[in-house]
């Protein structure tokens, strides 16, 4: 049911393209807050038969009249009732899932998170994650330790040959 965020750009800037891109940008951040929206409302209502929005509710777009800035809905935190997974059980060797949305990856960016409103920091507090633990699955975490352990041997081997032909 959900659009990618290039179908809801795609979308805006087919309705809107003599409009300049500040304009166009605005239209897609409400855009995208309606759809995510949609989404959640959907999934409390997982069990029940999903309905449409009535029109009236909906904020109509059109082309400015005066450029006014858009203002983002306050919303609630989430809390420790808000998380559709365990924690505990969140996080392996394949992948991590957000336990505010349930999307798999390997890793939770800071990004991902800014789509549910809440900082990294607030996301290990939330999920009782220590200060110190990395939002990534065990096999990419492996896989970034190596890659940086390898860059710094080729960091000292450059040092070294720089040092041997200074000589």
């Amino acid at each position: 049911m959900s659009l990618d965020d290039k179908d809801i750009l795609n979308a805006v800037f087919t309705r809107f393209k003599d409009q300049p891109v500040e304009f166009i940008m605005a239209q897609y951040e409400t855009a995208k807050r309606m759809n995510m929206d949609i989404e959640r409302r959907l999934a409390d209502r997982q069990s029940c038969e999903p309905t449409m929005p009535s029109p009236e509710g909906m904020p109509e777009l059109s082309a400015p009249e005066a450029e006014k800035p858009v203002e983002a809905p306050k919303r609630k935190k989430p809390s420790r009732k808000d998380l559709v997974c365990k924690p505990e059980e969140a996080i392996t060797d394949e992948s991590i899932k957000c336990c505010l949305c349930g999307k798999e990856s390997s890793s939770l960016t800071s990004r991902h998170l800014a789509q549910h409103d809440i900082s990294v920091e607030e996301y290990k507090k939330l999920c009782g994650y220590a200060e110190d633990q990395k939002l990534m699955s065990g096999n990419f975490e492996r896989k970034m330790l190596h890659n940086v352990l390898r860059a710094q041997q080729v960091r000292m081997k450059n040092l070294k040959e720089k040092e041997e032909n200074a000589s």
